[in-house]
């Protein structure tokens, strides 16, 4: 089966003694999730986490949580070429990153929306298991800090 590879970030800021998740709409995919995009090639995981998250939010003034990536797997169709149309194996690195003052732009042709949501309402948005469990080991992580 082909591959594609993609990456991006669960993207947190704090308020007081609260932590707030950054969940975006998806146009394309009808769906709640977090920054991320495809690798373009000479790109580490890391570049093009920035990248995307640049293109679909507007932020670049990131701090990288030292210590936290996640790697996820799961069989899609591919939306892109050179698969388009073709079941794929996905391959998505997400890094966790903070923000502290930085205003959110959304690019308007893929991403409609964007809130900052606490954990549980974060939860209640995301539509994939993997992503909310992704969403659960990034708090549980800032917990242990």
């Amino acid at each position: 089966m082909n591959k594609e590879f993609s990456a991006g970030a669960v993207i947190f800021k704090r308020e007081g003694d609260k932590i707030l998740f950054l969940v975006i709409y998806s146009k394309r995919n009808n769906i709640w999730s977090f920054p991320k995009g495809h690798l373009e090639r000479g790109e580490t995981e890391k570049q093009a986490a920035l990248r995307e998250i640049k293109e679909e939010v507007g932020l670049d003034n990131l701090q990288f949580v030292e210590g936290f990536i996640e790697k996820i797997r799961y069989d899609t169709v591919s939306k892109r070429l050179p698969f388009q149309g073709e079941r794929i194996e996905k391959y998505v690195t997400y890094f966790l990153c903070e923000i502290k003052f930085q205003d959110i732009i959304v690019d308007g042709r893929e991403i409609a929306d964007y809130k900052f949501l606490p954990l549980d309402k974060a939860e209640q948005m995301i539509k994939f298991r993997n992503l909310t469990i992704l969403l659960r080991r990034a708090y549980d992580f800032l917990q242990g800090m």
